[in-house]
């Protein structure tokens, strides 16, 4: 198991993090030949396909908001707050302006290009921007950013209370507990709320998602540096994995035999709550299973991580061209699932070179740069005066 050692770097953190950003490719890409309507579809969606989804996305996003509170109290630990707030606007805002600008128009234009045939790719951009650029899959990098902010705006008013609040928060997650609380509030939300407000993904208007994912990644940030919550799931790993497991099997069991159209108001409360138990459970038995075979440094983990922010952010928009192309072909099939993944993965992987080329090239000409101003500012020793 990983040990919480002030200041240590958390391999285990790195990995689960490469691996999430990593399941949005072979998510969204499921996407376009499931069932529900996409940016892009196939001709037949499957509803076996759909299982993807519903393996995935219960869990994956709320597991990186709560790795991104427990990096935040571990980046404290040698960053003043000024300098995180700085480091995080710079690392979040700029991507998510430059996402909004340049990579989720492309998107939305390949995605419905019949509706726009007679407008050039200028004015369509035009006309993205001037009816509210929608955010697209943006939306992570514009929460995290606001949660980020609004934790460490408050973090010097509640810093002198914060070792016993997170003291009692992993004192309370003991035992069934561990379970019991957090279950009950995500199948809370989900039953009272999520009828209400839906997912907007919208910021003045996602109530449901606010709440949800803010409370994970406050609760990353508590229990970062609390041993009792790490020995406690990794105590409990293997429950929490037959837990998320059967949780996942009876989900799949009712996809899979009744069409979503079909359920009654019982079966849409059951789902509910054991999406619920499926969401906690699994993202218990990731983070304890990771720290126990994923924490030691890993050349393939290191090299993703650097990139894996660049991955995020074209990788929805390189999977929508794509498949147009293929859909243009004929050949938007199932059986081009796998070649349209490993086609976006490794352009991904080109693209994220070309970003560390670029900032390293960028970086030498700042610096050549400075250095012949403070070269041309120096006075001549010719020229003193007397």
């Amino acid at each position: 198991m990983t040990e919480t050692r002030p200041g240590g770097r958390r391999h285990d953190l790195d990995a689960l993090r490469v691996m999430s950003f990593g399941t949005l490719i072979i998510y969204h890409t499921s996407l376009i030949y499931g069932t529900k309507p996409w940016l892009l579809n196939a001709a037949e969606g499957s509803r076996l396909i759909d299982l993807i989804s519903i393996g995935s996305h219960p869990w994956r996003m709320s597991l990186l908001f709560f790795i991104s509170g427990l990096i935040t109290t571990s980046l404290l630990k040698r960053k003043s707050i000024a300098q995180l707030r700085s480091e995080r606007t710079r690392q979040l805002l700029l991507p998510f302006v430059l996402g909004i600008l340049f990579v989720v128009p492309p998107q939305m234009y390949f995605s419905n290009p019949d509706a726009f045939s007679e407008v050039s790719y200028l004015e369509f951009c035009t006309l993205y921007l001037v009816s509210g650029a929608p955010l697209g899959h943006m939306w992570f990098l514009a929460y995290l950013w606001i949660y980020a902010f609004l934790w460490l705006l408050v973090l010097p008013s509640i810093s002198r209370y914060l070792p016993k609040i997170s003291t009692c928060f992993a004192s309370s997650l003991q035992g069934a507990y561990l379970y019991l609380i957090p279950i009950l509030f995500l199948a809370a939300i989900r039953l009272f709320l999520y009828p209400i407000f839906g997912e907007t993904l919208i910021i003045a208007t996602d109530i449901y998602s606010h709440l949800l994912y803010f409370s994970m990644f406050a609760a990353g940030a508590l229990l970062m540096d609390e041993p009792r919550f790490w020995q406690e799931i990794d105590r409990q790993r293997w429950r929490s994995l037959g837990l998320s497991a059967i949780s996942l099997l009876i989900i799949t069991t009712i996809v899979v035999s009744v069409p979503r159209e079909q359920w009654p108001d019982a079966i849409v409360t059951s789902m509910r709550i054991l999406r619920s138990i499926f969401q906690w459970s699994a993202i218990i038995a990731l983070l304890a299973f990771a720290a126990r075979i994923a924490n030691k440094p890993n050349r393939v983990v290191t090299y993703l991580n650097k990139s894996v922010l660049t991955y995020y952010v074209v990788h929805q928009t390189v999977i929508v061209i794509i498949g147009y192309y293929v859909a243009q072909a004929g050949m938007l099939n199932m059986h081009s699932f796998l070649p349209i993944a490993v086609a976006v993965t490794a352009t991904c992987l080109v693209i994220g070179e070309l970003q560390k080329f670029t900032m390293r090239y960028l970086k030498a000409m700042a610096t050549k740069i400075a250095t012949s101003l403070r070269i041309g500012a120096k006075p001549s020793s010719s020229g003193a005066t007397s």
